[in-house]
C-alpha cells in the first residue's frame, strides 16, 4: 500500500508541475503578444476604458486556455448604483482574472508595491490605471490613499484584497488590513464581500513542487453588499470582522 501511495503522490506532483509550467509559459507568451496593445492604450487616461475591456477579454482567454471555468455558486445580488469596494479573499494567482470575468463595469485594482518588480505584468499597475500601495512608506501610502478617494469621486469601484497578499495557508484567511474599510467608511460607500471557494486548488501559493495546481471550476460567491452609511472610524474594527466572517463562512458549509 505504501508503494501505491508513493507512486500516486509522485504522479500527482508531476501533473501539478506540468500544469504550473504550462500556465507560466502560456501566460508569458500571451502577455508578450498583448503587451504592445496595452502599452498603446496606457499612453493616456482616455485609453483606460478600452484597456479595461481588453483586460476582460484577455482574462477570458486565459481561463479558457487554462481550463478554468468560473462558476457562480449563487446569483449575483443587486449591486450598488454608485461606486463600492469589492473585497475578495486572496488565495490564488487566478483571483485577479476571475474578478475581471465576473464584473463588467469599470473598476480600479489596488495592489502592493512589490508588483513594480514583476516583469511585463507591472504595466497594469505602473501605467496609472491601477494603484500601488507601499505600506512601508507613509508618504507613499498617503498618496495612494488620496488616489483611491479620487477614483471613487470619479465614480470608479475599487477592488481591494483585505489580506493584502495571497495567503500561504489558504483556504484559511489571513489578517485583514484596515485600508478598504477606512476608505468605505470615509466615503460612505458599500463593501461587497466575495468568496473564492476553490481558487486555491487551481494554483496555490507554495513551492514549485508542492501545493495545489490543477484545472477545474473556480467557484465564487458574491455576497450581499454591506452598507457603511452612518458608520465612522470607530466602527472599522467591527466592520472588518463582519466582512471576514461573511467571506470565510462558506468554507465551513462545504
Amino acid at each position: 500500500m505504501k508503494i501505491v501511495e508513493w507512486f500516486r503522490n509522485l504522479i500527482l506532483i508531476i501533473f501539478r508541475v506540468f500544469y504550473k509550467v504550462y500556465c507560466l509559459l502560456l501566460f508569458m507568451l500571451s502577455l508578450l503578444i498583448a503587451y504592445p496593445f496595452f502599452k498603446i492604450l496606457f499612453l493616456s487616461k482616455r485609453g483606460f476604458s478600452a484597456a479595461f475591456k481588453l483586460m476582460r477579454f484577455y482574462a477570458m482567454c486565459m481561463h479558457l486556455l487554462f481550463f478554468l471555468p468560473v462558476r457562480l455558486k449563487k446569483p449575483i445580488p443587486e449591486l450598488p448604483k454608485g461606486p463600492f469596494i469589492i473585497c475578495p479573499n486572496h488565495s490564488s494567482f487566478f483571483d485577479i482574472p476571475c474578478i475581471y470575468l465576473i464584473f463588467s463595469s469599470y473598476f480600479t485594482f489596488v495592489g502592493k508595491k512589490e508588483i513594480e518588480k514583476w516583469p511585463l505584468f507591472r504595466i497594469f499597475y505602473t501605467s496609472g490605471m491601477n494603484i500601488l500601495v507601499n505600506r512601508q512608506d507613509a508618504s507613499g501610502a498617503g498618496a495612494a490613499f488620496k488616489r483611491m478617494l479620487s477614483e471613487i469621486d470619479m465614480g470608479h469601484t475599487l477592488v481591494m484584497f483585505p489580506e493584502g497578499t495571497i495567503t500561504k495557508n489558504a483556504p484559511h484567511l489571513g489578517e485583514f488590513k484596515d485600508g478598504a474599510f477606512r476608505i468605505a467608511v470615509q466615503k460612505q460607500i458599500p463593501i461587497l464581500p466575495v468568496t473564492f471557494l476553490s481558487n486555491y486548488k487551481r494554483m496555490e501559493r507554495k513551492g514549485f513542487f508542492s501545493g495545489f495546481a490543477s484545472p477545474g471550476f473556480c467557484d465564487v460567491i458574491i455576497h450581499e453588499p454591506i452598507s457603511t452609511v452612518g458608520k465612522s472610524k470607530a466602527d472599522i474594527s467591527v466592520l472588518k470582522e463582519q466582512v471576514k466572517l461573511i467571506i470565510e463562512k462558506p468554507f465551513s458549509e462545504k
